[in-house]
Order: structure tokens, then C-alpha cells, then sequence
């Protein structure tokens, strides 16, 4: 087993920084252009992933930071469909009206009609004096 563990380091070695160098932008490629060290690491066990890595961090520590442009879409509006108002009422005319349940409207107290004595005290409904 210990005898395969150089073979593994240089694999994953080899791997990781094949994958780094490619996913890396071509104008971010320090000194070689990018097939090249793309050769380099799959032909050159430990020496060329390693050199790859080392020259790739200290190229990406000496450059300045990405000025980027802020987004078109304005950032207070909400990511989710189900937190956005207009996409909610594009949403009304695609409800089936019949299936629709709307909330009871409120009454107003001056149109509901008064509820009557219970008899405790004499009326002339009642027909008893």
C-alpha cells in the first residue's frame, strides 16, 4: 500500500492542477500560454502540477481586484417568484373564478337589525301587563 502512495499524490496532484489550469481564463495564464502548461502538468509528474500551482497563486495575489458593474436588475427586488408582487397578480388571471373562494365581506353594524328583549321586562308585543 505505502508503495502506491506516490503514484496517488501525483495523480491527484496532477488532476487538480489540470483542472485549475483549465478552468483558469486565458489572459489570466501567468508567462505560458495555456496548452503549454497543460503539457507541462500531464507530462512533467510533481514538477509540473506543482510549479503550475505555485506560479498560478502568486500570479493571483499580485493582481488587483475585478472592478465589476453592478447588475442590471436592481438588487432590492426579491429572488423568489413567490415573493415578488407583480409576478403574484400576473398570476389572477390564470385562477379559475369557480373555484375561487372570496372572504365574507364585513357587515355594518347600523344595517344589522337589533336583536329583541329577552322578556325580562313588559312589553306590549307580548300581550301579558
Amino acid at each position: 500500500m505505502v508503495r502506491f502512495l506516490p503514484f496517488l499524490i501525483s495523480l491527484v496532484l496532477t488532476v487538480y492542477a489540470l483542472f485549475s489550469c483549465i478552468q483558469t481564463p486565458d489572459e489570466d495564464v501567468p508567462h505560458l500560454p495555456k496548452l503549454v502548461w497543460i503539457v507541462l502538468i500531464v507530462f512533467v509528474p510533481f514538477a509540473g502540477p506543482i510549479i503550475w500551482l505555485l506560479i498560478s497563486r502568486a500570479q493571483g495575489a499580485r493582481t488587483e481586484p475585478v472592478v465589476r458593474r453592478p447588475s442590471a436588475r436592481p438588487l432590492s427586488r426579491p429572488l423568489a417568484p413567490d415573493d415578488d408582487p407583480d409576478f403574484l397578480k400576473s398570476l389572477d388571471r390564470y385562477r379559475d373564478p369557480r373555484t375561487t373562494v372570496k372572504p365574507p365581506e364585513p357587515e355594518d353594524p347600523e344595517d344589522t337589525p337589533k336583536p329583541k328583549d329577552s322578556g325580562d321586562s313588559p312589553t306590549e308585543d307580548d300581550g301579558t301587563a
